[in-house]
């Protein structure tokens, strides 16, 4: 069986089991559930079919992530005193059997649509072709890994830090110090695209990368959960599973394979503690007790590393901490309040395609060039709760943002032309996609993004302005420590796979 099948046959699986595994939830949610079961099995002929498989690969992880592990979330609300009851059910006050069932069949005509879009695409022949040059250049100078590039790699991280203090006293005020280089280099993409590489290099019959590739994402994520990130080992974790996934989706599972899959259920309970390490951090950094005193962080950190002590607040409520990160990964409740119109301020006055270009150009932008606009970190809280907020990370999600734009009869007609254009010109695109990692680790976080979070305002600035400007400022600064120190050997931009 190959590993693609594998995974068809888990979704499978896993719908013809919700019934037995989630009988309470069934009654409560009738609709809701066959409409989970069907969205299962449209998965699972998704990837069995093998058309658009990285695509797939992405919206399959999302879709079970947010919506198909909803059954569970309360599993350990037995466990939980009173009090901690009464928080999980404020705040999962959304769900209710009607608009679980809107969002749900909405879903469902969506992976439909999406699925007949895909199968009636006849696939264009096209030559083969090269990445981008700055892809190319990129897989050259990570794979090469040489002192100029780690040089330009502390460089930057320094130039570009910012304390975790800073970042959550942001979110409360609206204020902060201003970014290097107006925030256009991201370092995070850097640090994946070094992961990317190294995945990719693991590959047969391509050249071997150096693993301490790993250590810049690593380190990156130890102080991202000492900084209140609770996905921070958990999105290097999934982006690994899911690429290598794809990079073999079409082998045979071995003994190697099986093994992988061991070393990765095993390290499953090491993200699951960072993700309540952060849990119990966060709400001292949105206090600013951070702030006034940094050493409190890292005295929680290393608190909440004693798990055999049992005032360890980590261990005395971890069913606690389990059900929120589980309700927050399967976070419902914008899909639910835009499809089933619970908005206070009319969503089309102010969510719009004009008003999203605005927002877009004055995030790119330093200043504002269009004044007095709110922010879509400020625009979700305006029309669904009419509140003023500075921050707020409600994903609007694609089935939303298609919603607002087009309707619910109108929306899978959409995803039908998408994906048949989509199924049109995929071959060539997912052949650079297995040559080239940082060509594919650019397409995984737009695609991923524009699933999740679904608004032109954070696709085009974060994930396509932002990881081109830190490539290109990479790029410049490596080739600038050539001419510095040197180099004997210049180096050639050229797929990391080519000979």
């Amino acid at each position: 069986m190959t590993i693609r099948a594998l995974a068809a046959a888990f979704f499978l699986l896993y719908g013809l089991l919700i019934p037995v595994a989630a009988p309470a939830f069934m009654e409560a949610n009738f609709f809701a559930t066959q409409a989970m079961m069907g969205s299962c099995l449209v998965i699972s002929v998704l990837l069995w079919s093998g058309r658009a498989l990285l695509l797939n690969i992405l919206i399959a992880f999302y879709v079970f992530k947010v919506y198909l592990i909803r059954p569970y979330v309360d599993v350990f609300l037995p466990k939980l005193n009173s009090g901690q009851i009464n928080y999980i059910n404020a705040n999962n006050a959304y769900f209710n059997p009607s608009d679980a069932a809107v969002v749900y069949l909405s879903l469902l005509s969506l992976l439909l649509a999406w699925l007949f879009g895909l199968l009636i695409a006849q696939p264009k022949k096209t030559r083969v072709v090269s990445p981008p040059w700055i892809f190319r250049w990129m897989d050259q100078i990570v794979s090469t890994a040489n002192f100029r590039f780690w040089l330009v790699l502390i460089l930057l991280a320094v130039l570009t830090y910012t304390p975790s203090t800073e970042v959550w006293q942001w979110r409360s005020t609206g204020e902060g110090s201003p970014l290097f280089a107006f925030g256009l280099l991201n370092m995070e993409i850097i640090y994946f695209a070094c992961l990317a590489v190294f995945l990719v290099s693991r590959q047969p019959g391509v050249r071997k990368a150096s693993p301490i590739l790993v250590v810049p994402i690593l380190v990156s994520a130890v102080l991202g959960t000492a900084g209140g990130g609770r996905g921070a080992l958990f999105n290097v974790m999934i982006f690994t599973f899911l690429y290598w996934i794809y990079l073999n989706s079409g082998k045979r599972i071995g003994t190697r394979d099986l093994k992988r899959i061991i070393v990765l259920i095993l390290l499953l309970p090491i993200v699951i503690f960072s993700g309540l390490s952060a849990q119990l951090i966060s709400p001292l950094l949105r206090t600013g007790a951070g702030v006034a005193d940094p050493g409190i962080i890292w005295g929680a950190v290393l608190a909440s590393l004693d798990v055999f002590n049992p005032d360890n607040p980590l261990v005395t409520t971890v069913y606690f901490g389990l059900t929120e990160l589980l309700h927050r990964v399967s976070s419902l409740q914008a899909q639910f309040l835009i499809m089933n119109d619970h908005f206070i301020n009319i969503p089309w006055e102010s969510y719009n395609l004009l008003q999203s270009m605005m927002r877009t150009i004055n995030d790119l932008v330093p200043g504002e060039l269009f004044p007095n606009m709110l922010s879509i970190n400020q625009l979700f809280h305006h029309i669904y709760f009419d509140e003023g907020v500075t921050y707020s990370s409600h994903m609007w999600s694609i089935q939303g943002t298609l919603y607002l734009y087009f309707g619910l009869w109108l929306s899978p007609v959409i995803v039908v032309l998408m994906a048949y254009a989509v199924g049109r010109y995929y071959p060539q695109w997912g052949h650079l996609a297995k040559i080239s990692p940082t060509f594919a680790l650019f397409w995984i976080f737009l695609v991923n993004d524009l699933i999740e979070n679904g608004t032109f305002e954070r696709i085009i600035p974060v994930d396509v302005v932002r990881p081109l400007t830190s490539f290109l400022g990479v790029i410049l600064l490596v080739k600038l420590a050539d001419m510095l120190f040197a180099a004997t050997r210049r180096l050639q931009p050229a797929p990391l796979g080519a000979s």
